[in-house]
């Protein structure tokens, strides 16, 4: 028909060309029309689930600072409705700042900003994190929130080298995060790539020293790189947070965030600090005389003190610790007066603060004594004072991050590896000895061939042992093995994982057989393939199988508790540990069979445990592996559960977790413990 209408449109007016396209083109169109309408399916698709993923993303965002939200404000959950003003800049401003904001109706002010950057700053312990977390919060549960909205991810700086470009960073700072929830590293990126992550960046200011070169200093970097972040609509959103002075100091130097509206939180007045005493103690008489002084002396030595939400918690948490046998308190609030310096009473604070924080610790009081803890936590806080940058180009100085598997340089870089080497020398010796045992005085060539895959994996367990910069965690959330769809995933990676353990199975099979007798060698090494390919394959299903969806993971109850630090050793630990007892298992199996019950049994099991253990904990994993050995080699200086002990220590409130890392409650709580190694 097309073809008709062309020809008799050509002769009647003469537009031979045009007849001759339309002839081509009109019997295209419906394979163009199916072709878009596909296009069109495919986008909605990827839409709907890049929303799945984004809301996945949400959910756990919200439960994990909710709790940390909880974890700062303290019991009672009593807040100061901080005030912020706003601080113009002289050119390249968001517009739509109020002059004045309050903690409260944050949300509101930062919907109204064009484009939705902000800038909080404060003075130390001013409340710049909590006012984050709030508008965090705050824009996850709008009522006005749709699904396209990006998600608030809080992130700390202090980490970031740099050199990285910042989506790559975001990427893998979100993966990192939320991976315990089934955000895979594909997700993470996907969502970052599609503006679909509002970065909340806390700690500027804790990038650099202030004897840090100008020119080595990663806070500019940032900026720059946040200056040059955009989305379809232009700068990308972003919140972020840093000390006054230090924001001051890089406006100076005509650096500072573009396109950003800069607040700064005002000082806690007393009356606000009489409120918030107040309300914290269960007999506010006993304060009348620091009320008074408060109400006669705005200006003085206790107000000033008293003027920031981390002092008046201190205060509170000091002054309200009891003695366990009469139920007395321990300390008179008048003792505030009588100092003559706000750095002084400072002081004073953070020492009664320690020993109280960990007296009122609801689990398990008394589980370490305040001197241990005192000298542990010194002990992590003179580390963070001389660890080494992130990067070449960074500045030394200063870091604000607990990572458990990146604290053995505390323990001295060449001494856990070392001592490392040292592990994996003893277990590939034992492995060896046994090998060796069964094997007739003077080798020949054909056993010495035998023993070359013992050897090779020695050697690489050697120099696995002896790298500057292990495996990173793997993560296995085993609480996914509950779900019906993990298991079936686990089944269809170990069918994957299966086909390379034969082969590795086969050539340390056809070595230890061959080492010991050419028929053994013939007729047991395809047994120790085989089973050694199975134990391969376990391992490396449990290592596969559990990057959940996001889209599943949404809706699944039996995933961990969100933001737990402990869990990035633990899982690669469990890995490790895997491969060495199942490996074993095979092994004794293996060896029942070719040697015969019970001289075979017992060699498979001490040999498959000793060789299992070698290739799981130096090829499967070693983050977790080199964390153990520096627990090792820091008898005395640190306790031997120092996980337990972090985790006890936040829930005690002298830390807070960021990500997934500890970190100490405040700066000025690590600097004091810093220059205090004893209590």
């Amino acid at each position: 028909m097309s073809a008709g209408l062309a020809l008799w449109l050509s002769q009647q007016f003469q537009v031979a060309r045009p007849a001759a396209t339309a002839v081509a083109l009109l019997p295209a169109l419906p394979g163009a029309f199916l072709a878009w309408i596909a296009y069109r399916d495919d986008r909605a698709e990827a839409a709907a689930d890049t929303d799945a993923k984004a809301g996945t993303l949400a959910a756990a965002v919200t439960a994990a600072e909710t709790r940390q939200r909880a974890q700062l404000i303290g019991p009672g959950a009593h807040r100061i409705d901080l005030v912020f003003r706003h601080r113009p800049e002289p050119a390249n401003e968001a517009v739509g700042a109020a002059e004045e904001g309050r903690l409260t109706d944050v949300v509101a002010y930062y919907r109204r900003l064009r484009p939705a950057r902000l800038v909080i700053t404060g003075e130390p312990g001013s409340g710049k994190t909590l006012l984050a977390l709030d508008l965090l919060l705050g824009l996850l549960t709008h009522p006005e929130r749709t699904e396209a909205d990006p998600v608030p991810v809080r992130l700390s700086l202090a980490g970031w080298n740099t050199d990285r470009p910042l989506r790559d960073w975001l990427a893998e700072q979100v993966h990192e995060q939320f991976r315990d929830r089934g955000v895979t590293a594909a997700d993470a990126w996907l969502l970052v790539d599609r503006h679909r992550v509002l970065p909340v960046l806390d700690g500027l200011d804790e990038m650099d020293t202030a004897t840090t070169p100008v020119g080595r200093r990663r806070a500019p970097s940032a900026l720059e790189q946040l200056n040059a972040y955009q989305d379809p609509t232009g700068n990308a959103p972003v919140i972020l947070t840093c000390r006054t002075a230090q924001y001051a100091e890089l406006a100076r130097l005509d650096v500072r965030m573009r396109e950003a509206a800069r607040v700064e939180i005002t000082p806690v007045t007393p009356a606000q600090a009489t409120a918030y005493l107040a309300a914290r103690s269960t007999g506010p008489a006993r304060w009348t005389t620091v009320f008074d002084t408060l109400a006669a002396e705005p200006g003085g030595t206790l107000a000033q003190t008293l003027s920031t939400p981390w002092r008046l918690n201190l205060a509170a948490t000091a002054y309200e610790e009891r003695r366990p046998d009469t139920l007395g308190y321990r300390r008179a609030p008048g003792d505030l007066l009588g100092f003559a310096s706000p750095g002084g009473v400072r002081d004073h604070l953070l020492g009664a603060y320690l020993p109280a924080a960990i007296s009122q610790h609801p689990t398990r009081p008394g589980r370490y004594r305040p001197d241990q803890t005192h000298r542990w936590l010194a002990a992590l806080a003179a580390h963070l004072a001389t660890a080494a940058p992130a990067s070449s180009s960074a500045a030394a100085g200063a870091d604000t991050d607990l990572v458990l598997h990146q604290l053995w340089h505390m323990a001295g870089r060449r001494r856990v590896r070392t001592a490392d080497a040292l592990l994996a020398a003893l277990l590939f010796l034992a492995l060896d000895a046994l090998l060796l045992a069964q094997v007739p005085s003077g080798l020949s060539p054909r056993e010495l061939l035998g023993t070359v895959p013992v050897m090779l994996l020695g050697v690489g367990a050697l120099w696995q042992a002896g790298r500057a910069h292990p495996q990173r965690p793997q993560a296995v959330p085993l609480r996914r093995l509950r779900d019906p769809a993990q298991r079936l995933r686990i089944v269809r990676e170990m069918v994957y994982g299966i086909g390379a353990g034969l082969v590795g199975g086969l050539g340390v099979g056809l070595g230890v057989g061959l080492a010991v007798d050419f028929a053994v060698g013939l007729a047991g090494g395809p047994v120790i393939a085989l089973t050694g390919g199975l134990a391969i394959g376990l391992v490396s299903g449990l290592a596969g199988a559990f990057a959940a969806p996001a889209a599943a993971a949404a809706h699944t109850s039996w995933l961990p508790s969100p933001a737990d630090p402990r869990h990035l050793v633990r899982d690669d630990l469990v890995i490790g540990l895997t491969g060495g007892l199942t490996f074993g298992f095979a092994g004794g199996i293996a060896g029942a069979l070719t040697f015969g019950a019970p001289f075979g049994l017992a060699f498979g099991l001490v040999a498959g445990f000793t060789g299992g253990l070698v290739g799981g904990l130096y090829f499967a994993t070693g983050a977790g592996r080199r964390y153990v050995v520096f627990l090792c080699c820091s008898r005395g200086r640190l306790p031997w559960r120092l996980g337990a002990f972090l985790d006890w220590a936040y829930g005690a409130g002298l830390l807070r977790i960021s990500g997934t890392a500890y970190q100490f409650r405040h700066r000025e709580l690590q600097e004091w413990l810093t220059t205090r190694p004893r209590a």
